[in-house]
């Protein structure tokens, strides 16, 4: 069976940077399967990166390894790191992007990868993949971690009150989607089937949608005409995303960060009707 190798990194396609990767990959795993998840994170972006990564690894089936160069520059300090978890392998730079994707849950194994401190960051990741593939264990690849490095994350900022939820934007998609770090579970548990209102900055969304297009109309040219609506949805990964029906980054119709200024880290809040009953 083949190893599934995924990238996920910030090097863009316009320089030669994926293909380089792709090729030192290639000509030392035999038989690998490669698949990006994205090559289009902002520079530098752990915050970005780890939501993107953890919204897609439990995709893959057991066994896959995931490699993740994004702010990936391996020194004293920030050290190549692998770890398993849930049946999977991440190998990157110990830089809180494993942090962003583990969230509150435990990893099984973490270890810093040995290397001749020659190599660069991209071939010690390949290395630690290579590794991998032939089957040697996470003790033999390095050495064990007794805590990897946890920043101060926007994503663990959500507080469940009687009456309210607080959040924050954490992640803006390509197509302007704003995502938020409340998780339906969150709203499960808080809601009680209440009535409720959305509120971010001055502006207030009193329905969540089933999907993007959940209008209960059936007619193609009144949908069209909610085009530039503001609405509410749990995404694909069950976290409350706040959006304009038919977002349009690159035109004048405009996203809710350009035409509300809706930024990353602005509160987001969900206010049920203290007088319904649970």
């Amino acid at each position: 069976m083949q190893r599934i190798i995924t990238l996920t990194t910030d090097f863009g396609y316009r320089d030669h940077y994926v293909g380089a990767l792709k090729g030192k990959i290639y000509s030392n795993i035999i038989g690998c399967n490669l698949v990006d998840i994205s090559h289009e994170i902002k520079k530098y972006n752990t915050e970005d990166a780890g939501f993107v990564i953890g919204a897609a690894f439990n995709k893959f089936p057991q066994g896959t390894i995931h490699i993740i160069a994004v702010d990936a520059t391996v020194t004293e300090y920030t050290k190549a790191l692998c770890v398993e978890y849930d049946g999977h392998y991440f190998i990157t730079a110990d830089n809180g992007i494993m942090s962003i994707i583990l969230g509150e849950e435990e990893y099984e194994k973490a270890v810093y990868i040995k290397h001749d401190g020659m190599m660069k960051s991209n071939d010690i990741f390949v290395y630690c993949a290579y590794q991998l593939c032939e089957g040697r264990k996470l003790e033999e690849i390095g050495t064990p971690v007794e805590a990897i490095y946890s920043p101060s994350r926007l994503a663990s900022n959500v507080s469940l009150q009687a009456h309210k939820i607080t959040g924050k934007i954490i992640y803006e998609d390509s197509y302007g989607n704003l995502v938020t770090n409340i998780h339906r579970s969150d709203y499960d548990v808080v809601s009680g089937g209440r009535e409720f209102i959305i509120r971010v900055k001055d502006y207030r969304i009193n329905r969540i949608n089933e999907y993007y297009a959940d209008f209960k109309i059936s007619d193609r040219a009144t949908l069209k005409e909610r085009a530039g609506e503001l609405v509410a949805l749990f995404n694909d990964v069950n976290l409350l995303t706040i959006t304009l029906f038919y977002s349009k980054p690159d035109s004048h119709g405009g996203t809710p960060r350009q035409l509300m200024n809706f930024n990353l880290n602005d509160t987001v809040t969900i206010e049920f009707d203290p007088d319904t009953q649970y």
